[in-house]
């Protein structure tokens, strides 16, 4: 066994001790992976609330399309019982079904609008459809009429 100045012998056999230089570079290695996960996680739980939130601005453009189609066959003096509309550049399809022939004069219809688009964003649309539905009534041959005000959302 040879001996180098400021080193100590080492026995044949024998384990080496471990450097404390050794040891910080593992930790640090944990830390940068520990960091790593911690920010993926950051960024796809943002990436999901954004694709939620177009989502639901889509939703909430296509439910209002279709109020639009109601409101517009409404105040419309031809009304058919089937008609599209381009509203904002979506196209509304406005239905309506005779459910109650009360009288002579007298029917109650159900109007049905359904909208369908791709909003959101162009980097990421988002798509939706809804369709919003109303109770009408037409008395004589004057035009149909809504029974309530309040749109009642079919799902």
């Amino acid at each position: 066994m040879s001996l180098t100045p400021g080193r100590r012998a080492i026995r044949p056999g024998a384990i080496p001790p471990i450097g404390r230089r050794g040891f910080v570079l593992v930790v640090v290695l944990v830390l940068l992976v520990a960091l790593y996960l911690g920010a993926t996680g950051i960024f796809l739980a943002a990436r999901a609330e954004l694709r939620i939130g177009i989502s639901h601005a889509a939703s909430s453009r296509a439910f209002y399309l279709a109020e639009s189609g109601l409101t517009t066959w409404l105040a419309s003096s031809v009304q058919p019982s089937a008609a599209e509309y381009t509203i904002g550049g979506e196209t509304v399809t406005v239905l309506a079904t005779m459910l109650l022939r009360v009288d002579s004069v007298t029917v109650v219809y159900r109007l049905t609008a359904r909208a369908t688009l791709g909003g959101g964003y162009a980097s990421d649309p988002g798509t939706a459809s809804r369709e919003t539905s109303v109770l009408g009534m037409r008395i004589r041959s004057d035009p149909v009429r809504a029974i309530n005000r309040t749109w009642s959302e079919v799902f």
